[in-house]
């Protein structure tokens, strides 16, 4: 169990990455929002780096960082499948993200990931088996290039605490929204990022739990 909640911690991290989260559904009938939009409005916020800060250390300077996270929380949401993935190479988001404090960490990871898994599973359970196998071998391709390295260790540097909060939603939809054919086409891919992170830890996850 413990083994197949790291795996799928890893694929919910790289699919975090990918920008494929939110990112395969877009809001019907609103207008289009791009990834230029995105990394403008993250300019003007202009966030200072409260990175090191647990908690707001300015209460007025927190109130108008929070409207506007919230702000380019609901920007992100908005991004078609192609947009976040110009997103995703801009790494404007990425940028803005390192600059909140931990607070504002939790804060936009319930914005834009946590309402989003259960749609994740369900856009990947709903997609025809040939186009499923695709996302797969994308996904190994890009481990194998050592692409996915470099991405996972970015991931993991959202810390702990982030990425557990991540794969509790991803397990809830995870088991709820996923059939059984999905988890077989998944499991080539879970199982190559599984050998990623054995050479990014050092570890089996696969191992008995540390005492």
């Amino acid at each position: 169990m413990r083994r197949n909640r790291v795996l799928l911690q890893s694929l919910l991290a790289l699919a975090l990455i990918w920008g494929l989260v939110a990112g395969i559904r877009a809001l019907a009938g609103s207008k289009r929002i791009t990834a230029e939009k995105v990394a403008s409005e993250i300019a003007e916020a202009g966030f200072e780096d409260w990175s090191t800060y647990n908690e707001a250390p300015d209460v007025a300077a927190a109130k108008r960082r929070d409207e506007k996270l919230r702000e380019v929380a609901g920007l992100v949401n908005r991004l078609d499948f192609a947009e976040r993935e110009k997103n995703r190479d801009d790494r404007a988001t990425e940028a803005f993200f390192r600059k909140m404090s931990a607070d504002e960490k939790r804060l936009f990871v319930d914005l834009t990931i946590k309402e989003s898994m259960g749609r994740f599973m369900e856009a990947i359970d709903a997609l025809p088996p040939e186009k499923r196998k695709e996302f797969v071998k994308k996904g190994l391709e890009e481990i194998e290039s050592g692409k996915t390295a470099d991405e996972m260790a970015r991931a993991q540097e959202l810390g702990e605490d982030l990425l557990e909060r991540i794969a509790s939603e991803g397990m809830q939809a995870y088991f709820k929204n996923a059939s059984a054919d999905t988890k077989l086409d998944l499991a080539p891919l879970m199982e190559s990022m599984n050998e990623v992170m054995q050479g990014l830890r050092g570890q089996d996850f696969g191992g008995p739990t540390p005492r």
